[in-house]
């Protein structure tokens, strides 16, 4: 019987490597370490149009323009667990990366600026304002070494910015088109809008934690009446830090219901700043993202 008992070890423990091998780990910092050797890899076949090539054309763009997005994606109804909202969405966040020239004092290098979502196969993404501030705000000035603004894929893919289709300041928003070849990108559908106490999800890349997945509920919903519906925000538990910007706030089926926008940290001593008690985290509801755009 001594084979037979063997044997049945061996099948175990071959399963057992099996789903070990299966397992979803990542090495994000071969990811991001990457990133420059992948650029300039990128740069020698496709061309980039430079970060101040950008902020020409986006002056030029009227205020009130509108991005004309065919959004073919329809928005999901099944009900989801987060760990499938992360698998079947995952692909649709993008990280912004920004190349500086080597100056006197330092080396050229590459840094992880912010979060992007695709909202088409074919290269539409959605940030906020801020994150293209020096582009699109004409009294804003680019570092002399900003050379170029991309965007990373999880997968590890490269491309280029194409330009900047609209943006709304008092929406922290703004949509924008990579040029993707004949790749096509995982979008993610546009949901409707949350109630306070609904659940959301974020994955987003606050620093070196890129793909980073947090889940909480809307907090509260606010209005700033001087300013309109571009001043709408929803308040959320879900965590994210600097870098998150940009990033999907999804729901419970996987849609997109609003975008990352900025933090408020609450102290029991303001001055100087001591005890951190809470952090508000302030998002754009999916509404201001559609008013943006002219549905094809």
């Amino acid at each position: 019987m001594a084979p037979l008992f063997i044997l049945l070890c061996l099948s175990h423990l071959s399963g057992h490597a099996q789903t070990e091998k299966n397992t979803d780990y990542i090495d994000y910092e071969e990811l991001t370490g990457n990133v420059l050797q992948h650029l300039k890899e990128a740069q020698a076949k496709v061309r980039f149009i430079g970060s101040a090539g950008l902020r020409e054309q986006a002056l030029k763009l009227p205020l009130d323009s509108k991005a004309r997005v065919s959004l073919l994606i329809a928005p999901g109804n099944k009900q989801m667990q987060g760990t499938q909202i992360v698998n079947y969405r995952k692909d649709g966040v993008l990280m912004i990366y920004k190349y500086f020239t080597a100056t006197a004092r330092e080396p050229e290098k590459v840094q992880l600026y912010a979060t992007a979502t695709a909202l088409t196969e074919d290269g539409v993404c959605v940030s906020n304002w801020h994150v293209f501030m020096g582009m699109v705000q004409p009294e804003e000035m680019l570092a002399a070494n900003d050379s170029v603004t991309f965007v990373v894929t999880l997968k590890g893919d490269i491309y280029p910015i194409e330009r900047i289709l609209s943006f709304n300041k008092n929406a922290d928003a703004a949509i924008f088109k990579i040029k993707t070849g004949t790749d096509h990108l995982s979008p993610i559908p546009l949901g409707k809008e949350l109630a306070v106490g609904e659940t959301v999800h974020t994955l987003t890349n606050p620093e070196q934690y890129v793909y980073y997945y947090s889940k909480g509920v809307v907090a509260r919903k606010t209005a700033n009446h001087k300013i309109g519906p571009m001043g709408n925000r929803m308040e959320i538990t879900a965590d994210y830090a600097k870098g998150s910007s940009g990033g999907p706030i999804l729901d419970d089926k996987g849609n997109m219901a609003g975008m990352v926008s900025t933090t408020y940290s609450i102290y029991a001593h303001d001055q100087p700043q001591m005890n951190l008690q809470m952090v508000v985290k302030k998002t754009i509801p999916a509404q201001s993202i559609r008013m943006l755009i002219q549905v094809q």
